[in-house]
């Protein structure tokens, strides 16, 4: 999947072009932009859009036209699919051509290179800014640091990738691909938060996890980790009425819902807190490849 390839690919800032510069810098999270220096390119036809956004997931890999028919259309596609991404793709090479004095210019900043191989489209974007390339680097430090024990600075890392997610990617364009995508990043973005939320935890930072946590619950009501971290972060900063109030809460809205019960580590960690089990204080809250699932200690 491309997100595993973003992330590997990482970041590399543009050389020499801060806020005043005249490189091209993309943006996918959120509503597809990209800018040079301060200037917002108009992007073309909404079609022309998500095909940029589908050749930038797909870092320096040939995409054949019936690959790029496939991602823009699916199998309800126009006869004329093809032709249309002749058009697109010129209309991008104009769009994005190295500004004057940029590479074969006078007086600009470089621009990216859409090439065919013979085989399909290729993409290299250079020394051009992609946000997503950079919270890829940055999520992937972040998650490497956990790993290697450095709780601070793998906080620090992923706190950084957090404030660059700025909405779904390419927001409001459409294609098969981009919805699969859209999703993968979606659930990408949510697993290394909750990463994140139990860094918090781990280092002793549990107030400062509270209000995150309470935002994360609020926006994804069914995603029981963030509850589960909730609740052991409220318990933690001497609100463990509030700890249990909250998963009552949740408990009703399941059952009413989707007449189910929640699930087995929510309904362990309750168990604990109706106690007030001494190991509420010193469980560990990240969860590592290996490791007894959440909710579970000593297992």
């Amino acid at each position: 999947m491309s997100g595993v390839l973003l992330r590997e690919r990482g970041f590399r800032d543009s050389e020499g072009d801060g806020p005043g510069g005249s490189a091209l810098c993309f943006r996918l999270l959120g509503p597809l932009r990209v800018t040079r220096g301060a200037t917002v390119l108009e992007l073309g036809p909404p079609r022309q859009r998500a095909l940029l956004a589908v050749l930038l997931l797909r870092p320096g890999l040939e995409t054949g036209v019936d690959q790029l028919v496939e991602s823009l259309w699916g199998e309800d596609c126009p006869a004329y699919a093809k032709n249309l991404i002749q058009k697109y793709v010129s209309g991008l090479r104009a769009l994005l051509a190295a500004g004057e004095g940029g590479e074969g210019g006078e007086g600009g900043g470089p621009g990216v290179r859409l090439e065919w191989s013979g085989s399909g489209y290729r993409m290299d974007v250079g020394h051009c800014e992609v946000d997503l390339y950079a919270y890829e680097q940055l999520a992937a430090a972040g998650l490497a640091a956990t790993r290697d024990g450095d709780l601070v600075r793998a906080a620090e890392l992923l706190e950084e990738a957090r404030t660059m997610s700025t909405g779904p990617l390419a927001e409001g364009l459409e294609g098969p691909m981009l919805d699969r995508e859209r999703l993968y990043r979606q659930e990408r973005f949510l697993a290394d938060m909750e990463v994140r939320a139990e860094l918090e935890l781990d280092l002793g930072r549990h107030r400062n996890a509270v209000p995150y946590l309470h935002y994360a619950v609020h926006k994804y009501p069914l995603r029981e980790r963030f509850l589960w971290l909730l609740m052991l972060a409220l318990y933690r900063s001497d609100r463990g009425n509030e700890a249990l109030a909250t998963y009552a809460a949740q408990r009703a809205r399941v059952v009413e819902e989707l007449g189910a019960e929640p699930g087995p580590a929510l309904r362990s960690l309750h168990a604990l807190l109706l106690r007030q089990d001494p190991q509420l204080m010193v469980m560990p809250a990240l969860r590592l490849d290996g490791h007894a699932p959440f909710g579970l200690p000593g297992t």
